[in-house]
Parts: C-alpha cells; structure tokens; sequence
C-alpha cells in the first residue's frame, strides 16, 4: 500500500516541476520594453569601452612628437 502512495507523490511532484518550469519559461519570454532599454543601453556601454580602449591602444602605438 505504501508504495503506491511514494507512486503517486512521485507522480505528483514531476507534474509539479513541470508546471514550475513552464512557469519559468512563460516568465522568461516576458520581455518588457524597460528590458529592451536596459540591454540596448548594456550594449552601448559596452561598444563605448571597446572604443575607449582601442583609442588607448592606438595612441599607445602611435609614435609622439617629442618637445623641441
């Protein structure tokens, strides 16, 4: 008898991880346009650090007029 109950609470709780991972997935294409501004402006930051250092690089390497 007993192990038809561990059957059904086994049973019970793959039926329960299903439906929280289908909730994570739902709430994971939840993509607001607050997100959207958010990983544009992640972007950009990004691209402008990139920039910056490859400036730095490039001014490194370049030869400097040295005072007469």
């Amino acid at each position: 008898m007993t192990g038809t109950a561990n059957k059904l609470v086994r049973k019970q709780g793959k039926l329960w991880g299903f439906v929280a991972t289908f909730g994570a997935w739902l709430q994971a294409l939840d993509y607001t346009s607050f997100d959207y501004t958010q990983d544009r402006i992640d972007l950009l930051e990004r691209k402008v650090a990139a920039l910056t250092e490859e400036l730095r690089a490039s001014r490194a390497s370049s030869p400097r007029d040295s005072a007469p």
